[in-house]
């Protein structure tokens, strides 16, 4: 049984990448491209993992997540966060709205992998690599 994703980011061509990514490796994915339409794209089904951009129109990844914390059941999902403005601030305000992970922009696609297949298979959480981390 494939596990379900929702990528919920502005950019189309970042989108569509992640996504033949993340359907070669076995994912049914679906796509959002705000936090708004990821909330609602959220209530149509079960998903095993979330991919979320942070700075989009309409509703931010941050916003996002926040509303997310208030739907109980929801806050289960492992979120990994993808954003091009990684500081301190964003990195405390996304852990503290329950995101798994922070990776900044431009990201290593391996490493995003498995840093997906390790949440996506419930391995418990191990230290980020400091190559995820932005230099």
């Amino acid at each position: 049984m494939s596990k379900n994703m929702l990528i919920i980011e502005d950019d189309v061509v970042s989108r569509d990448l992640l996504r033949l990514v993340f359907e070669y490796d076995g994912f049914d994915c679906r796509e959002a491209d705000n936090g708004a339409m990821g909330l609602a794209v959220l209530e149509s089904q079960p998903f095993d993992v979330i991919i979320l951009d942070n700075a989009m129109p309409i509703m931010s990844g941050l916003e996002f997540l926040n509303h997310l914390k208030r739907q109980p059941p929801q806050t289960e999902i492992p979120i990994i966060m993808i954003t091009g403005l990684l500081n301190t601030e964003i990195r405390e305000k996304a852990t503290q709205l329950g995101a798994y992970a922070i990776v900044g922009k431009p990201y290593d696609l391996g490493e995003l992998r498995a840093l997906v297949s390790q949440v996506s298979t419930k391995i418990p959480p191990q230290p980020l690599e400091t190559s995820l981390l932005p230099k």
